[in-house]
């Protein structure tokens, strides 16, 4: 029997010494290049297989982006009024009490109210201070009595303090319109100087607030020397405001209503989320039955007229097909939703955008400017993907691989017929 030499390198399975294979890395990206070339080519027939429809897919687009605009803004402007509130709220006293009477609320004397707060265990700090509400040239006003006391000093780090018969008004007060002076009604009728405007970044809690001296403010409500409009009480930590409550209800000789910090932060929180709640509630069904018929009558055109039949006949496989219509559902979607996404972030979280105050709250002239805080908008944004985006997904690419799965023959006469 004749003995056949095998060279080296053959099909005996040694490799030639100067045979060398390939790094791992060079054959991942010679993969990754041959896998782009293949999919260009069906991404550019996908895109040109929409531009068919013109009109249907603009509509699907501009559906998509007023529902994402719309759905975005209403969760992004709840999440961030409540957000908001708290961040606000969080140096706010721990604890409001005000003296309240069978008619409403009165003045508490000042000092003895201070005396029997800090007796009760628990309290760090108490104080108190005046303020209510006057009748100005535009409609109802806050009024403070403001001295380097109280807790108002952030709010005119730019303004002097306001002396006796001098005010400091908010940024919707101050207009070009307002005159020098400011004319407020309460229990009895004053007349103030305007000498300042705070900053346009306090309206959010400062818009229609006129800062007074605290004598004046005393004449204008009619509040005797010595007392004060409500106590303010800190304590160590808020967990403990709620376990004081009882000592320092009975502290008093005289019947008190309290507040505390967690229970102001609720009621701004939900009071925003109701209010922008009952918006989106009446809009979004209007908008996603305009979406459901735009995408249906896209839906139907696209399947109906994408030639499976045609395609497999010609060799395209089934994943060839559900590629396609992925790219194509890809193509409008990733856009829309981000594009939806900006507006409504851009609406919402602007610096100093007023909107809100004219759609959610009444605001007929001045609205208040608003500087939300944007803690939490990523999350917001990942759920209104997760709402919008992956049923469309769903919605588009189960009739097209139940289309893709199917048998050409059918597509073909159904066409003929």
């Amino acid at each position: 029997m004749m003995k056949v030499k095998i060279p080296k390198g053959s099909a005996s399975g040694r490799l030639a010494p100067n045979v060398v294979d390939p790094p791992l890395e060079k054959t991942k990206i010679i993969h990754k290049i041959r896998c782009f070339h293949s999919s260009f080519p069906l991404f550019a027939w996908s895109v040109r297989d929409l531009s068919r429809y013109p009109i249907e897919t603009i509509l699907l687009f501009l559906s998509m982006v007023a529902l994402v605009t719309i759905l975005g803004a209403a969760f992004l402007l709840s999440q961030a009024l409540s957000s908001t509130a708290g961040r606000l709220l969080k140096n706010s006293p721990s604890v409001v009490v005000r003296r309240v009477n069978p008619t409403g609320w009165s003045a508490l004397p000042a000092k003895e109210s201070m005396r029997l707060a800090i007796s009760v265990p628990g309290v760090l700090q108490a104080g108190t201070r005046i303020w209510g509400t006057a009748n100005g040239p535009g409609g109802p006003l806050t009024v403070f009595g403001f001295d380097e006391s109280h807790r108002l000093s952030g709010l005119a780090k730019s303004v002097p303090l306001p002396k006796r018969g001098e005010a400091v008004v908010g940024s919707g007060i101050a207009t070009d319109e307002t005159p020098e002076v400011l004319k407020l009604a309460g229990q009895n009728t004053l007349i103030l100087k305007i000498t300042g405007t705070l900053d346009a970044k306090t309206s959010m809690v400062a818009h229609d607030m006129v800062l007074a001296h605290p004598d004046d403010a005393r004449r204008l409500f009619g509040i005797a020397e010595g007392y004060a409009s409500d106590l303010i009480v800190d304590v160590f930590h808020e967990t403990e405001a709620d376990a004081i409550l009882p000592d320092l209800s009975r502290a008093f000789p005289w019947p008190v209503r309290m507040t505390t910090r967690k229970e102001a932060t609720g009621i701004y929180g939900s009071a925003s989320a109701r209010r922008s709640g009952i918006v989106y509630i009446a809009i979004i069904p209007a908008m996603f039955a305009f979406a459901l018929i735009v995408f249906g009558v896209f839906k139907g055109q696209i399947t109906q007229s994408c030639d499976v039949g045609l395609f497999k006949a010609l060799g395209w496989t089934t994943t060839n097909i559900f590629q396609m219509q992925l790219l194509k559902a890809l193509v409008i979607g990733i856009p829309a939703v981000t594009t939806g996404m900006v507006v409504s972030y851009g609406l919402v979280f602007r610096p100093g955008s007023s909107w809100p105050g004219y759609l959610f709250f009444g605001w007929k002239n001045s609205s208040p400017q608003l500087f939300l805080n944007t803690s939490g908008a990523i999350l917001t944004l990942i759920e209104i993907v997760v709402l919008i985006f992956l049923p469309y997904l769903a919605a588009a690419l189960w009739p097209a691989l139940r289309a893709a799965v199917s048998d050409p023959q059918d597509f073909l006469e159904s066409k003929q017929r």
